[in-house]
């Protein structure tokens, strides 16, 4: 004998579904976002949804562009372009709707193009990282003198000299075959791929944690860590933005850590 379920059961299993179908769906709920600040003041966040991106450090600026069979591959091109907003140099498939870049001694640039899969802001989201594609390109013809890629959630921060340097955000505490065999953490840290020997990490510095520090950030509705780049370190700030009153938010920092990246002897590119 069949029998009938009652509107209200079917509802509330709807409302269930739902949920955990929109929480598996959006990778980036409630993770950590990052955000990149640099000397002159320029920042690059999952907020920033510009069809062209500065190159820290000159007056050029990286340009995306659809490629012709964006439809099948969802590729984009990468232009290079003057202080007028001129074309210099194009390259086809390696551009992204995030991209950034840094001046490397006089006429040379780093150009970070990411893909990432956060649904709500423009990458920048702790675990949505999927690729990251690095060129060292010579503006004075154009002849990309280097050219990798890092793998998914390596963060790219910075780079000098030759070193390029990433943040892995670690793993937390696991368990496999119902709780018999656990998985120690993995704490963050920051360490950097030569160009000379790309397949290799070198760790630079070890946090305290994994994924997140044990800092408050309960009045807060984002937790953000911001990753200065200085002269000779990277200044790491963990974040909360919260209410100061009278109708303002800021990110108030929780926690800093300062990472000296250059050795007394580093390399340098021509």
């Amino acid at each position: 004998m069949k029998r009938k379920v009652s509107n209200d059961v079917f509802l509330f299993c709807l409302a269930v579904i739902t949920a955990l179908l929109l929480t598996g769906c959006n990778p980036e709920a409630g993770a950590v976002t990052y955000e990149i600040i640099y000397p002159s003041g320029n920042t690059k966040n999952g907020s920033v949804y510009d069809e062209t991106a500065f190159v820290e450090g000159t007056s050029y600026s990286l340009q995306w562009e659809k490629a012709e069979d964006d439809k099948k591959t969802y590729d984009y091109d990468l232009k290079i372009l003057d202080e007028n907003g001129s074309v210099l140099y194009e390259y086809p498939d390696i551009g992204s709707e995030t991209m950034r870049g840094m001046l490397q001694g006089d006429a040379l640039i780093w150009v970070c193009t990411e893909r990432w899969t956060s649904i709500h802001r423009n990458g920048y989201a702790e675990g949505c990282l999927k690729e990251c594609n690095l060129l060292l390109i010579d503006l004075r013809d154009g002849a990309i003198l280097f050219q990798e890629k890092a793998g998914e959630n390596e963060f790219y921060i910075t780079s000098d000299g030759t070193r390029c340097y990433f943040y892995d955000s670690g793993k937390e505490e696991s368990e496999k075959l119902f709780g018999l065999i656990k998985i120690p953490p993995e704490n963050a840290g920051i360490y950097y791929r030569d160009t000379s020997d790309w397949s290799e990490k070198h760790t630079v510095y070890t946090f305290d944690y994994a994924k997140e520090p044990d800092i408050d950030t309960s009045k807060g509705v984002e937790t953000r860590i911001r990753f200065y780049i200085l002269e000779d370190q990277i200044k790491a700030a963990w974040t909360s933005y919260e209410s100061i009153g009278n109708g303002a938010w800021e990110y108030l920092e929780k926690k800093v850590y300062e990472i000296p990246i250059r050795e007394s002897v580093v390399r340098r590119l021509p």
